[in-house]
């Protein structure tokens, strides 16, 4: 991939499935994983992207138009601003959720299961050549 991806695209997903589904690391422990997980962006993107996790492979993404258009395991909801600070580790996650500005709906016990793979997730978006909308 040449072009470097704008997080809130399809691009910027499609990268990241590229990322994770070449990982051996990643797929050796994400094996478990077998969810559809939504990803809301609040205005101004105002963007929801959905990504099925099949024994933790990325089989498929894509932007939705509605919350409806998928059932989901997990719906994450936050503000761009939110996404980019806990991209970028300015923000934990787990403080992000606490605090609300990431809203989760979805079961917390699994979420909570799953925190350490949750959290290579995060490490490999922080790595991705990616840029973010001013």
């Amino acid at each position: 991939m040449t072009d470097i991806p704008q997080f809130g695209t399809l691009e910027y997903f499609g990268a990241l499935a590229e990322k994770m589904n070449n990982d051996p690391e990643w797929l050796k422990i994400a094996t478990p994983m077998t969810y559809t997980m939504v990803y809301h962006y609040e205005e101004p993107l105002d963007k929801m992207f959905v990504m099925d996790f099949q024994e933790g492979k990325i089989v498929s993404f894509k932007e939705l138009d509605s919350i409806s258009d998928v059932d989901a395991d997990f719906v994450f909801t936050g503000k761009p601003e939110t996404w980019k600070a806990v991209i970028m580790k300015e923000l934990s996650p787990t403080v992000a959720m606490a605090t609300q500005k990431l809203k989760v709906d979805g079961p917390q016990t699994v979420l909570l299961r799953h925190m350490k793979k949750f959290a290579y997730l995060n490490d490999v978006m922080a790595n991705m050549d990616a840029t973010f909308p001013e």
